[in-house]
């Protein structure tokens, strides 16, 4: 019995960042004004090579994170100190204004033009829906409850309350007590080769979608899509090729055009 075969879906767990909400998007839109917040401070802020170093020193300070060895405010002010180092140290009128233009990424977050729709489709299938993020709890939270989509899962994961984070076993075998499935009838859909496809595969989830527009093989044992829309067909859950067409997840045949295939 293959990984693709094992049993009936009855579980998907979709990532949040850059999934189901544009985070990337709102990192973009805000940036300017990031920038603009720090030049007022530091007026020969190179602002090219600062964006290097600050997207640099990421990984090692989220980490830290993580590992619970700093809070969230921590994370954002020891990131800023090595990123900004090389043109001034940051003081607490700095960091204040960071901080303040930082929070519309979080106040300006937007979910996917196809998330809901795709989220109720796998609903309507009769298939439990889940969410598993890294972070800490009051932040992600925020996230949720700016963007309105609790309301369209059954579960939520966040790495703070569950004591594990992606791509750590322990993470996806928390988010599948809280699903009521078992690894062999869950699916993962995600954009994070790291932290959503190699932990899922590495959990044994039967299905591991990977959310990409890079045309770029897959690891054994997942499957690529481009967008939400096509995560349904990949999934077997509904026939043929999806779209989005006036916020509806429809199905796109090539006689008959589009037919809907989310129940409302």
């Amino acid at each position: 019995m293959n990984r693709h075969q094992a049993r009936r879906l009855s579980g998907v767990v979709f990532d949040f960042d850059d999934t189901l909400a544009d985070s990337t998007g709102v990192h973009e839109r805000v940036w300017p004004a990031v920038v603009a917040a720090l030049c007022r401070h530091v007026p020969d802020l190179d602002a090219a090579a600062f964006l290097e170093r600050y997207e640099g020193c990421m990984e090692a300070h989220y980490e830290r994170l993580m590992r619970g060895e700093t809070d969230f405010a921590g994370f954002r002010r020891e990131r800023l100190a090595v990123a900004i180092a090389p043109w001034a140290d940051v003081g607490d009128d700095l960091f204040r204004d960071y901080q303040a233009v930082k929070a519309r990424v979080i106040d300006d977050l937007r979910l996917h033009a196809d998330a809901v729709a795709t989220l109720r489709h796998m609903r309507a299938a009769g298939i439990r829906v889940g969410l598993l993020t890294n972070g800490p709890s009051e932040l992600q939270r925020r996230k949720l409850a700016v963007t309105g989509i609790e309301a369209e899962l059954d579960v939520v994961g966040i790495s703070e309350e569950l004591g594990a984070h992606k791509p750590a076993a322990a993470a996806f075998e928390a988010m599948l007590e809280l699903l009521g499935c078992s690894a062999d009838e869950a699916a993962m859909v995600g954009d994070s080769l790291a932290n959503d496809v190699d932990g899922a595969l590495a959990a044994g989830f039967a299905r591991v979608v990977w959310i990409s527009s890079a045309e770029a093989e897959p690891p054994a044992g997942a499957q690529r899509v481009r967008c939400l829309a096509e995560v349904p067909a990949v999934l077997g859950v509904g026939m043929g090729t999806a779209a989005i067409q006036d916020g509806q997840l429809v199905e796109v045949d090539g006689d008959a055009g589009t037919v809907p295939i989310i129940a409302e």
